[in-house]
């Protein structure tokens, strides 16, 4: 590889063999270091490839704005998270969790208390993601020397979420409290706790969440089933007015009109969990 440019004493950037510029950590490797030259392997302990060039300038900018150890936590984070979770991540979570990391330390070291409110919610709707957040701040403790809140595990764990669903923290927001809900009004008004280790209840929430994903997100559905809905209707009328009452609350707070085939799917995914 062939150095472009020192960011610093200790980063630069390079070419590699097929001509894409990557970032590159080193004790020393950006001192007196002179465009074009061969940069010696043993000098190389870390490098990062970007997906594209806009997003290479916004990691050459991440390392001028926060501390390096951050960003290097955040890469042992995802690497984590990805072979954790079996998924691709969207590569901007190196840019909005290492901003996180940095401010949340600050918030720590300046006494500043942090209470995160869907603390409960993400730790039941996303508990692997959540188990990734555990993963960080024990990472934190080691790498860093400081102990933070499990409130953090759960804004970590809302990052990952992001990065897996290509999602904003605020659309993360609105999906959990949006999940929440529904499930309150199930349990409401069928007169029943959810089984969380239930197989049936499980593949719910996965489905409440790419429903959930798609009333943020807007992406409509407009296949329509009559004679289907009609069926459902008489056979478990119980499970419909259930679903009806989840479409009711959608259209009413997110403005999106659910089709008939979500509220079959609704209904049935609500009946395989009663006969459970």
């Amino acid at each position: 590889m062939k150095l472009f440019k020192s960011i610093n004493n200790n980063i630069i950037s390079a070419f590699d063999d097929s001509g894409r510029e990557v970032v590159i950590i080193g004790k020393g490797i950006g001192y007196k270091a002179i465009a074009g030259a061969e940069i010696p392997k043993e000098k190389i302990e870390k490098v990062f490839v970007m997906s594209d060039q806009d997003n290479v300038e916004r990691l050459k900018e991440l390392f001028l704005t926060i501390p390096t150890k951050y960003i290097e936590l955040t890469d042992e984070i995802l690497i984590y998270a990805k072979d954790h979770l079996r998924k691709k991540l969207n590569e901007n979570a190196y840019f909005t969790l290492a901003d996180h990391i940095n401010f949340a330390v600050m918030r720590l070291r300046q006494k500043m208390n942090f209470q995160n409110v869907l603390l409960s919610e993400i730790r039941h709707f996303y508990s692997e993601e959540f188990e990734v957040g555990l993963y960080a701040l024990d990472l934190m403790k080691q790498r860093l020397g400081i102990q933070m809140p499990i409130d953090e595990a759960a804004s970590i764990a809302l990052h990952i979420f992001n990065a897996e669903y290509d999602i904003t923290i605020s659309d993360a927001f609105h999906v959990t409290k949006l999940l929440d809900r529904m499930l309150d009004i199930i349990q409401e008004m069928l007169g029943f706790k959810l089984d969380e280790k239930n197989y049936y209840c499980k593949r719910f929430i996965v489905h409440l969440k790419f429903l959930a994903q798609r009333i943020i997100k807007k992406e409509i559905l407009t296949s329509e089933d009559d004679d289907f809905f009609e069926l459902l209707s008489l056979k478990y009328p119980k499970e419909m007015k259930c679903s009806e009452e989840i479409s009711a609350l959608i259209y009413n707070e997110y403005h999106y009109k659910l089709s008939r085939e979500e509220v079959c799917n609704l209904t049935i995914h609500i009946k395989l969990i009663r006969t459970e």
